[in-house]
C-alpha cells in the first residue's frame, strides 16, 4: 500500500474514530463514557505494545530480502556491472567499441576461505575493465 493511500486511511479511521466518540458521549452519557473510553485505551495501547515489540523484533533480524551480489576469486576481461535496488525503469545500451579480444586481466587470484562483504563487493579478483556498483537508485539510463 503506498504512503498517500495509507495516510488517507488513517485519517479516516480517526475522523470515524472522533465521530464514535462523540456518539458515545451524547448516547450514553458523560460517566459512562469515560468510564467505556478508559477500557477501550487500555486495549488499543495493549494492542500498540505488541505492535512496537514486533516491529522491535522483526527490524533486529534484518531485512528479509537482502541483496547481495559478489564477484570473488575471478579473473575477468572486460568489466564488472552490479545494479542492485532499482526502483523504475532500466535501460543498458551497449556503445559502438572496436571489436576485439577483451584485454587479459591476468591470473586468478588464490582463493580465501573469507566470505564477501554483504551487499556488493569485488574481492580477489582481477578485473581488465571498470567495476561498476549502483545501489538504491530511482531509474538506470546507461551507455555501456
Amino acid at each position: 500500500m503506498g504512503q498517500r493511500s495509507f495516510g488517507w486511511t488513517v485519517g479516516v479511521a480517526g475522523v470515524i474514530g472522533l465521530g464514535f466518540s462523540i456518539w458515545l458521549f451524547v448516547a450514553v452519557g458523560m460517566d459512562s463514557a469515560n468510564k467505556l473510553a478508559g477500557i477501550f485505551s487500555f486495549f488499543i495501547g495493549a494492542i500498540a505494545l505488541a505492535a512496537t515489540v514486533y516491529g522491535l523484533v522483526t527490524a533486529r533480524r534484518g531485512p528479509a530480502n537482502k541483496v547481495s551480489q559478489a564477484v570473488s576469486d575471478s579473473a575477468i576481461g572486460g568489466g564488472v556491472l552490479q545494479v542492485s535496488g532499482v526502483r523504475n525503469k532500466v535501460s543498458l545500451r551497449r556503445t559502438a567499441g572496436s571489436p576485439g579480444v577483451a584485454p587479459t586481466p591476468g591470473a586468478v587470484p588464490t582463493a580465501t576461505s573469507a566470505s564477501p562483504a554483504e551487499g556488493q563487493s569485488v574481492t580477489h579478483s582481477r578485473v581488465a575493465g571498470p567495476v561498476e556498483q549502483l545501489h538504491d537508485i530511482g531509474e538506470l539510463d546507461a551507455d555501456r
